[in-house]
């Protein structure tokens, strides 16, 4: 690793909308220690000249599963990570749920650790979490004080579940979890879907012998995932906490969340790619590949996610990568095809191209759903999320002039398949930096040393 450089007229966005100003870093020790107009070489440091390239902020994706340890036939650290730096995301926030044993004790934790290190491309945090099975122990309560002091950024809850290693809440444990995160103040992470509501419109549906993406998209209405986000804020403003919603689907969820703030809940919440470029059409076009929890929803949906996105009700845009070798969506059936998406490296190509470039969000929105809004949520800033002294140095340079061509079969992920498939992005990532140091570029590849660590929150 390079401990000293000082890297020249890099286009950074400043301000507001779409105002930039080209500046130099000088970095130690892979920390920014200035950041200014023309600043004099200094002696033995290493100069690099990005040439007035654009630079955004280094990438957070605050939502990922990297399955490692346990599920690592369809994703691991090493392979998720890489993908994550190839598209511009110098930290990840791992979930606690694709793991074994999952994250929901300080061992587990430890474990996870442990296993992880040294394996990551990318910085990482985790999220802890509470599960229906954590309320069979009699000390979860005394779990959740000791990861949040460990460090983790919140916790994940599920109103509705897949997985018999984390089961999915009842309303009353949902309550009681709540309540006490409002008492040490810690943040829930919610999967909104109702449970009561799923489950048995899928037993209808799967006994009436429906087997397409239409039963699925049936299976799991909006209102599913409206009632639950309605449930989990009207606790978070009884209790005081602070709750996030991860990979919100629809346009009236948003509203739901924007109507919460205004009254005074401490909640936010996140989409992702796929709820913002895809409806139910392309859902039964692609098939599988577009297959996921919540489903995507309609057109009308995704231009008010975007509306969302621009007027600050969403905060965010997560992946929710969540891979799997391509036989695992070909099961012949859409209701044992694995639920997920191959997605951590394609957020900032997709945002810049389809989001920045088409003026649906100012440059200055597209580093605050790209980093900078996730930092402040999950207590990392400004460690990260930021073009400041002190900050690491992390940074990505796009090409604007150059195109970003989309193949699954290029991604270093596991899972090598995209519903992005085919698609043409205006702008290309030319390098990926890491506290100073390069780890990916298009013309290299990735760095041979991985050289991501832990990050605890605040």
């Amino acid at each position: 690793m390079i401990k000293n450089i000082l890297f020249k007229n890099a286009k950074i966005p400043v301000g507001i909308e779409n105002e930039t100003e080209t500046v130099d870093f000088l970095v130690e020790d892979g920390i920014f220690v200035e950041i200014g107009n023309s600043i004099r070489s200094v002696r033995d440091f290493k100069i690099v000249d990005f040439r007035n390239q654009l630079t955004l902020p280094g990438g957070i994706d605050p939502h990922v599963h990297f399955d490692t340890p346990g599920f690592e036939e369809r994703e691991d650290f090493d392979s998720g990570s890489a993908f994550s730096a190839m598209g511009g995301i110098t930290t990840v926030i791992d979930m606690p749920c694709t793991s074994i044993p999952p994250v929901t004790s300080v061992k587990n934790l430890e474990n996870k650790l442990k296993i992880i290190s040294g394996r990551s491309y990318t910085d990482y945090a985790l999220w802890g979490g509470v599960s229906g099975n954590c309320f069979r122990e009699e000390n979860w309560q005394q779990n959740m004080n000791e990861l949040w002091e460990a460090g983790v950024v919140g916790f994940k809850t599920y109103s509705l579940s897949g997985m018999d290693t984390f089961t999915h809440l009842l309303p009353d444990e949902l309550e009681k979890v709540i309540e006490h995160a409002g008492k040490v103040n810690a943040l829930i992470g919610h999967h909104a879907e109702c449970s009561e509501i799923v489950i048995p419109l899928t037993e209808k549906i799967i006994s009436g012998g429906r087997n397409n993406p239409e039963a699925y998209f049936s299976s799991r209405p909006e209102i599913a995932e409206v009632e639950a986000i309605k449930r989990i804020a009207k606790l978070a403003g009884k209790y005081g906490a602070a709750v996030h919603i991860v990979h919100i689907s629809s346009g009236k969820s948003a509203a739901i969340i924007r109507k919460a703030r205004l009254e005074s809940v401490d909640i936010s919440g996140e989409t992702c790619p796929h709820f913002l470029a895809f409806t139910v059409k392309d859902f039964i076009e692609k098939g599988s590949i577009l297959k996921t929890a919540p489903v995507v929803k309609t057109k009308k949906d995704l231009q008010k996610l975007w509306e969302s996105l621009k007027n600050g009700s969403l905060s965010f845009v997560s992946s929710d990568h969540a891979a799997c070798p391509i036989e695992q969506k070909q099961t012949g059936s859409i209701w044992t095809d694995y639920g997920g998406i191959s997605g951590t490296g394609t957020v900032i190509p997709y945002l810049y191209s389809e989001g920045y470039r088409e003026s649906k969000i100012s440059l200055s929105k597209l580093v605050e759903i790209t980093s900078k809004n996730a930092a402040k949520r999950f207590g990392i800033y400004p460690t990260k999320g930021a073009f400041m002294e002190g900050s690491d140095a992390d940074f990505v340079c796009i090409d604007e002039n150059d195109t970003t061509f989309i193949h699954g079969i290029d991604f270093p992920s596991k899972g090598k398949f995209t519903p992005f498939e085919g698609s043409v992005f205006k702008g290309k990532i030319k390098k990926t930096f890491l506290r100073g140091n390069l780890i990916y570029s298009d013309e290299s590849g990735l760095s041979s040393v991985k050289i991501g660590r832990f990050l605890k929150r605040g």
